[in-house]
Parts: structure tokens; sequence; C-alpha cells
């Protein structure tokens, strides 16, 4: 089987979205020869990764770009969607060019993974396979009062772009309508496309943690003062604000933040505020491999709050250490956390109540989403095709 991947986002060792781009094309070459067109600023990460992973000789990489005269437009995020669009067409382009001289059996998009953003990758020939998509999971109205007042316009215009991209944008509705199988990385997603293709959507999160990448946790004798963790951007929508409400109704944990981000000052305010500032440390932006030993050594729980998460990567990785997870019941942790994990609503009070009962499975066997679990439910979706329908 040869395959091309179209994936803007694709880079080892970065985290988040671009990791995922990374391990999911590595996914794609177990399954046959593939293909991954992705942009000209992964080269030297992805070359130097290339030769030492063991998929290395069925996987191969094409780098487009614009001109250089054209990027600064994305600089500083300001005009990273309009960047994208530009990119998926001069890929497509390349794409085409391949496929005219070896065709494909399958075209599949990878990132970046949201849905109402589209994809151009359907105009080459070939199976169209898109996914895992997110960007269904939104912000409750009774949530907002978490956000503060930039956070909640940001959640009004993301809102009003969700609506566009459903019912307006051309790119988005070529994908649905051309895809031979989606992928929803939740059920929200799944329920946000239209009614007349979810037969077949198939609900397949995106996160995945490389198989013995992240060492399981050590044990460690019982603490007074328990310690948990969050690790992220410092954004509105990942509910820090929340959590720190729920750490007033826990008093016997600490609260260690990895990250920063524009919502900072807001947050350590508010924990001022709450009189949390002996029980709250904000270490920054740390090296990936930091925090992960962090996690390892010292966390009794992972918390994450996080309002509109559609597969969050912090709660896989911390899986894969065999560490706790609670999380709010929504979006992606509603389907990672199957096996382990507590999920509460966005309630200061259940997130507490949580916190407290989620150390009784801390020794459970751990589950989490590896590259060979991702592989083997990638061939379950590609086997029903068509005639997939939702799996819960």
């Amino acid at each position: 089987m040869r395959i091309l991947a179209f994936a803007y986002a694709c880079e080892p060792g970065k985290g988040s979205e671009p990791e995922a781009g990374w391990l999911w094309a590595r996914i794609l070459a177990r399954i046959g020869e593939t293909t991954v067109i992705t942009r000209e600023n992964n080269r030297g990460p992805i070359e130097a990764a290339l030769p030492s992973v063991p998929e290395a000789d069925r996987l191969r990489f094409v780098y487009v770009d614009l001109p250089r005269w054209a990027r600064w437009w994305k600089r500083g995020q300001r005009g990273v969607r309009l960047y994208y669009l530009l990119w998926q067409a001069a890929a497509a382009r390349a794409g085409r060019r391949l496929a005219a001289r070896e065709p494909f059996d399958l075209v599949w998009h990878l990132t970046l993974a949201n849905a109402w953003l589209g994809s151009l990758a359907p105009l080459v020939p070939g199976r169209f396979v898109y996914g895992p998509v997110g960007g269904g999971v939104k912000v409750e109205i009774r949530d907002l009062r978490w956000l503060g007042i930039r956070g909640t316009a940001y959640e009004v215009l993301r809102s009003s772009a969700r609506g566009l991209g459903r019912y307006l944008n051309p790119a988005a509705r070529l994908a649905w309508r051309r895809a031979w199988l989606i992928l929803a990385q939740n059920p929200e997603t799944r329920a946000w496309f239209p009614a007349r293709y979810r037969d077949k959507v198939v609900v397949q999160p995106h996160a995945v943690v490389e198989d013995g990448a992240v060492e399981p946790v050590l044990p460690s004798a019982a603490r007074s003062v328990r310690t948990a963790v969050f690790a992220g951007r410092l954004l509105p929508w990942k509910g820090l604000a929340l959590g720190l409400h729920a750490m007033t109704e826990a008093p016997g944990w600490r609260l260690v933040v990895f990250g920063d981000g524009p919502d900072a000052r807001r947050l350590r305010r508010l924990a001022q505020r709450l009189g949390l500032q002996d029980r709250v440390e904000w270490r920054g932006w740390r090296p990936h491999g930091e925090v992960s030993r962090f996690l390892r050594e010292e966390a009794d729980v992972c918390l994450h709050p996080s309002l509109h998460d559609d597969s969050p990567f912090a709660v896989a990785e911390a899986m894969a250490a065999g560490v706790p997870v609670v999380a709010v019941n929504r979006g992606g942790p509603k389907v990672l956390l199957v096996e382990t994990g507590a999920l509460a609503p966005a309630d200061p009070r259940a997130l507490a109540h949580a916190l407290d009962g989620e150390l009784r499975v801390a020794g459970e066997a751990r589950a989490y989403p590896s590259v060979d679990l991702r592989l083997r439910e990638i061939l379950e979706a590609l086997a029903l095709g068509k005639s997939a329908g939702h799996r819960s």
C-alpha cells in the first residue's frame, strides 16, 4: 500500500501537534510505504531523527513551503490560518505531481488537526482519510466565568469561526464530502459534523506517546502534602483558573504549574486573591524532559482542568508515566481516560473531590495511548471503511 500524508505540523521531540504529526507519520509507515508532505522548516529535526526509527525505510519526506517573502505573514501567529491555507494549496500541487508519477492508495490529512479549517489534500487522487481532527468541543456558557474578559472574547470569536467553518469554508466541505473515512478526536467533534457525513466518522483520539519514551512513575513515600501538576500553555480555556478555585477546596494539596502564556498575569493575581500564594508554585517553561521527570518523581496527580481540549498530550504522557489524571469530563480526556483517571464536571468542589478520590487507582496497571495501540485502532478503522460508525 502506498500512502501520501499531509502534515503541516511534523517535528520530532517538539510535543503537542508537531509531535503528533511525526508519530502519526510513523504509524502510517507501519501500514504501507508512506510519503509525507510537510514544511521546509521541519527538515532539520526530521532528518536528524529519521535514521534511528524502525520505519525509516518506508518513510519519505517531501518539504514544501511558500516563498520566503510570504513567510513574514505568519510571524507571531497573526496570519497563521491564512498562511496554512496557502501552504495547503502548494502542498496539494506537490501531491498531484507525485501522484501523477506513481498513484497512491490512500491520501491522508494529519495536521493541522482542525475539522473546521478543512483540507485541500482530497484534490490529490486516492481514497481520502481525514484526521484525526478536532475542533468540536466548546466551552459551555456557564463556564465563561473562569475565562476573564479576554478569554470570553476569544471564545466568542472561536465560536463564530467554528460556525463559519462548518457552513462557509469550502476547504472544510471539500474534505468532508470527499473523505472515504473521517477520524474525529472525540464524540463532540463527531457530532459537530453535518449528519449526512457521520456514517463515515470514527472516534479516534489524536494523542499518542512513543512506546518506551516515558518511564513509569517511581515509588515514593507518603507525603503529608500531596502534589498536583499542571503542564501547558497558560491560556484562559486551559482552565487553570478553575483549577485554582478547586485548590481552595482541597487544603491537603499544593499545585506546581509548568508553562507560561498570555493568561499568566491574571492567574497569578487570582492565586494571590484566593490566598494560594504558599500552595502554588510557578515554574514557567521548562524542558520537556524536566517536566516529565518531575511528573514521575514528585507528582501525585496530573491536574487537567481544560474546558475544550480535543486530545491532550499532557494527559497521554501522564497516563504513560502511570500518574493519575484528574480532568474535566469533556472532549479528549473523556475518551482517553476510559480505564484510569477521574473525570469531573467543571466545578471546583467536584474537581477537589476527584483529587482526593483518584489516588485509590494510582497503583493500577498502566493503560496509555501508545504507537502500537493507535496502529491497531487505525487498522480497525480502515477495515470499517465507508460503513464506519461511531465507536465510544
